[in-house]
């Protein structure tokens, strides 16, 4: 009985555990190389100066995808509309980290 139970286990770690960390953990790569992408792009249409790190140019693609696909859900607009706002959004969070950055230094 004990065997039966430890296959089981092991069928359900397998099939359903080990699937889902995976789907989250490539969900979560690819959040991160879309908001690079997203930052890189905000960041070359982005006025002003100041450095901004990698790291933080996919921080900051990340929360602007974010943002501007919650208003694009909101506002129903199509694919095109959605990367659009997606990029604004990211280019108004980078404008604004380099503004705090500009008042820091």
């Amino acid at each position: 009985m004990s065997v039966l139970f430890a296959v089981l286990v092991l069928c359900v770690v397998l099939f359903v555990v080990l699937p889902v960390i995976g789907a989250t953990l490539m969900s979560a790569v690819w959040a991160l190389l879309v908001g690079l992408l997203l930052g890189l792009i905000a960041r070359a249409i982005a006025p002003g100066h100041g450095r901004i790190s990698l790291t933080m140019t996919a921080l900051l693609g990340v929360a602007g995808g974010l943002i501007g696909r919650i208003i694009a859900e909101q506002l129903n607009t199509g694919d095109l509309g959605k990367l659009l706002l997606e990029v604004l959004a990211a280019a108004v969070l980078v404008m604004v980290f380099r503004s705090s950055q500009g008042a820091r230094t």
